[in-house]
């Protein structure tokens, strides 16, 4: 008998499990709105324009480009470029070299690096998760400060079921917490709700901050994916570094570049100390040294692609115009799925798919609703919240989804 025999299976991500069981529907009208990948109006995976011209220069200019290792906390020029998009080129905490980065894997990864950077810097400190949110979270955290530790919740959502932030309560929340506790926050398009908090409202979590001298922890997966504008979605992120907080940022190329494969992205610390570059030095060296017992390297490639549009303006230029398409596109699908549910007269509030923002949306189907999609209308949603993504809507399926959401909400309860 092997050694390894007392190991159980498994139990299978819930959200990539839909992928594998969508492979396996035979019917010819399934739909995926489950995993959160863009898809074009064909319902296909789509390369950006932007990223298909950086891909010509780095394959004409292999000695460039090469398959080296990079340097430890990646190559300079991408680090510029990842400190632009986050920010905005003319941002005070760059002048100020206040900004540490460290290329990591894409976004878990830099969540990963994130949590162990604080775990071994800033122990003692209580940190909170939002009540709802991406379910991947609650590993990450586990694997970082280990299975002794607890986080707390926050409130974001009503509890009684209304796809709203109750915001009093989330500021009374973080008004209680202790002094200079951790939040992790959505910076835009929150997942799995598409609900934001609104300018003023960031306004006045960031009032609550800076008193309480809480640290911000920015989940950065969809910058450009909810407006279609990176300095729209990059609001709270800006505010909060323009105005003293200390924040830790996980930064991910996978959607806004559809570079989903690459795995590339970021970690950032930007500090409070004006021009101690000593300090952004220190950051960003514990940085590399989890990264190089993690993984060791990042990749180049994707790399290469996001500093080469990062660096070039006319690409960048496209790039900027390929967003809005994606973004627009989504925009279209919330407008048209909801205009077909009105027209067809399903019964129920639906103004919240037109009020989310970004890939996904809470559509409010209980767990019997969602499964009922699945089984009877081979419409794939994840359970939680019966979250759509909306990438999976296309003008030839918009009526088949809508159809099967009223008679679902019609029989299923």
């Amino acid at each position: 008998m092997s050694a390894f025999a007392h190991v159980p299976a498994s139990k299978p991500d819930a959200i990539l499990h839909l992928n594998t069981l969508f492979a396996q529907d035979q019917s010819p009208n399934k739909v995926s709105l489950g995993v959160g990948a863009y898809r074009d109006e064909n319902g296909k995976p789509w390369i950006l324009p932007s990223v298909k011209a950086a891909e010509a220069v780095i394959s004409a200019d292999l000695t460039k480009y090469n398959k080296e290792y990079p340097p430890q906390p990646g190559y300079p020029l991408f680090l510029k470029s990842c400190q632009e998009f986050l920010l905005g080129e003319d941002h005070t905490a760059i002048a100020e070299k206040r900004v540490a980065s460290c290329q990591s894997l894409s976004g878990t990864g830099s969540l990963h690096v994130g949590m162990c950077f604080l775990m071994n810097n800033y122990a003692g400190h209580q940190f909170y998760m939002p009540s709802v949110t991406w379910p991947n979270h609650y590993g990450i955290f586990e694997k970082a400060y280990g299975k002794q530790s607890k986080y707390l919740e926050y409130t974001y959502l009503f509890k009684d079921g209304q796809l709203k932030i109750d915001f009093e309560s989330m500021k009374k929340d973080m008004n209680n917490a202790p002094n200079e506790s951790i939040f992790l926050l959505h910076a835009c398009a929150h997942n799995p709700s598409g609900i934001d908090l609104s300018k003023d409202q960031w306004m006045e979590v960031l009032n609550i901050f800076k008193a309480k001298k809480h640290v911000a922890f920015f989940d950065v997966a969809y910058q450009g994916f909810a407006t279609g504008s990176f300095e729209e979605d990059g609001f709270a992120t800006r505010l909060f570094a323009r105005e003293g907080v200390e924040i830790v940022v996980a930064q991910s190329f996978a959607k806004n570049f559809g570079l989903y494969g690459e795995r590339v992205g970021c970690c950032h610390i930007v500090h409070t100390d004006k021009n101690n570059s000593q300090l952004t030095l220190n950051l960003q060296g514990y940085m590399c040294l989890i990264v190089r017992q993690t993984w060791s390297m990042s990749p180049v490639h994707g790399a290469y692609i996001v500093q080469t549009i990062g660096q070039d303006p006319e690409l960048k230029k496209q790039f900027l115009v390929d967003v809005q398409t994606m973004s627009s596109r989504i925009k279209k699908m919330r407008q048209m799925l909801y205009d077909e549910l009105m027209r067809i007269g399903t019964k129920g509030d639906w103004t919240h798919i037109l009020t989310c923002i970004g890939m996904f949306t809470f559509t409010g189907l209980t767990p019997a609703q969602v499964e009922h999609m699945k089984v009877k209308h081979a419409v794939y949603l994840v359970t939680q919240g019966g979250r759509m993504s909306m990438c999976g809507l296309t003008e030839k399926n918009v009526a088949y989804v809508a159809a099967a959401m009223k008679e679902t909400v019609e029989n299923v309860k």
